[in-house]
Formats: C-alpha cells, sequence, structure tokens
C-alpha cells in the first residue's frame, strides 16, 4: 500500500471528478493524499472578458479564486486530502507573448494548446520536480487531457516531464470530457500512456466523491446542462468501466 500519493490537478475540482473515489479510497486506507492544484492563483485585475463571463456565470464576481479555493478546501475535507494551491494562472487570465489573452470570448478552451509559452512550462516542471522531491511521492496521480484543455495539457506534460520513469505516473480519465469522447494528445519525450486500469469504488467512497463535487457549487453550471444530475451521467459513466461496479480510469505512463 502506498504511503503518500501526491495528486496534481489542473483546476480547483478535477482531482474530485476524475479520481475522487480513489483518493478516499487511498486516505481511508492511511495513505497521506497531497492534492496539488496548479492554476489556483490569484488574477490580477483587470480580468478578460471571458473570465468576466465565467466570474457572472459562476455568481462570483469579486474574488473568485479566493472563493473557490475555500471551495475546494471544503471537498478536500471530504475525500480526506491535503489541499495545497498552486500560483500559476488559469488559461482565462493568462496573457500570449504579444500581450493579448490566451483565449478569447468565442475561443474554445483548447485555443492556444500549441501555443508557446516556454516559461510557463518550464516553471510548471520544476513547481512539480521540486513538491515531489519535499514530499517523495509513492505514486502521482493527475490528467490525461482528456478533451485537451490547454491547462490539463500542460499540467500532465509537466508531471510527465518532471517524473516519468523516477516514480509511478498514473494519468486519470478526465471527466466531464470523459463522457462525451476519450481523445487525448500525444505525451512529450516519447512517452506513452498504457492500457487503462478501472480501478472500482466502494460505496463509501463513491459517496465522498459525490459529496466533494457537490463543494464546487459555483462549477455546476459550466460542466453539465442545468436539467442534468452529475449522479446520474457519472454512475452510468462509471458502472460502464467497473462492469457494474463504479469504476474511475487511470492510465499508467509508459515509455
Amino acid at each position: 500500500m502506498p504511503s503518500h500519493i501526491l495528486v496534481v490537478s489542473p483546476h480547483l475540482d478535477d482531482a474530485a471528478l476524475s479520481a475522487g473515489s480513489r483518493i478516499h479510497h487511498l486516505a481511508s486506507e492511511g495513505a497521506e493524499v497531497t492534492v496539488f492544484t496548479m492554476f489556483a492563483g490569484i488574477p490580477p485585475l483587470p480580468y478578460s472578458p471571458i473570465a468576466e463571463y465565467f466570474h457572472y456565470t459562476w455568481g462570483l464576481e469579486t474574488e473568485p479564486m479566493e472563493h473557490r479555493r475555500e471551495e475546494d478546501r471544503k471537498a478536500m475535507a471530504r475525500l480526506g486530502a491535503t489541499p495545497l494551491h498552486g500560483e500559476f494562472l488559469d488559461a482565462v487570465y493568462r496573457r500570449r507573448s504579444d500581450g493579448g489573452w490566451l483565449i478569447d470570448v468565442d475561443g474554445p478552451m483548447v485555443q492556444g494548446s500549441e501555443a508557446v509559452e516556454p516559461q510557463l512550462c518550464d516553471l510548471l516542471m520544476r513547481a512539480v520536480a521540486e513538491l515531489a522531491e519535499r514530499i517523495q511521492p509513492d505514486v502521482v496521480l493527475t490528467s490525461a487531457a482528456v478533451g485537451n484543455h490547454i491547462d490539463h495539457r500542460r499540467t500532465r506534460d509537466a508531471v510527465v516531464t518532471a517524473l516519468a520513469g523516477k516514480v509511478p505516473v498514473r494519468c486519470w480519465e478526465d471527466l466531464p470530457y470523459g463522457l462525451r469522447g476519450s481523445d487525448i494528445p500525444p505525451l512529450p519525450d516519447g512517452r506513452a500512456l498504457l492500457d487503462p486500469v478501472a480501478e472500482t469504488a466502494g460505496e463509501a467512497s463513491w459517496a465522498a466523491k459525490y459529496a466533494a463535487i457537490e463543494c464546487y457549487r459555483s462549477q455546476h453550471s459550466m460542466l453539465w446542462p442545468p436539467d442534468a444530475d452529475f449522479r446520474d451521467l457519472f454512475d452510468a459513466h462509471a458502472t460502464s468501466h467497473g462492469g457494474g461496479t463504479p469504476a474511475e480510469l487511470f492510465r499508467p505512463v509508459g515509455p
């Protein structure tokens, strides 16, 4: 049984959405689980137009990231994990090298996935390497970048570049993106994702996952249709992986 698990999440909800039951299971078995959210930095004013739209949709037009960090602290308490919040800015708050916003109002969140952010990518990799050196994890869980969201891809690539070959890395199926498909962009450094492993979840761990997801109330309107119950969507998807038992998918990173 691993004694220390490092979870590297792109945003303040991704770990719970995609790996919440696994996190709870490992913590309940005695592992020390640290969940580091990469893009949890407090953005300076002014905000981009798309960020302002998101803030309005979330009902968080003042101090949005402070509120989201508090949601995350409550969610991680439900899972038995320790949250750490990175200072890197979400894509909707970042600018290109020419000063323009990285993500346009009418552009998809995958926009800019091939954009050159060499300084950021190097900083992300160093942050992951330094954290891993400090806590010495037995296993690292992170995003597979299903759906090709720019921040998910940046996070995954930083983890793979910094840690693959040094510590086992397992990449989760990004939800809710995985509900709509399974396209995964290539990994860096000649690495590849191996066949997925379905990690089944006990009743208590699945309930804890849903309790954690409930904590991110500001994000619910962005994640699924207003008339949908996320439990129904997740139950149907998860039981298809576990042969009738709820499960989350993880792909080991191989050479």
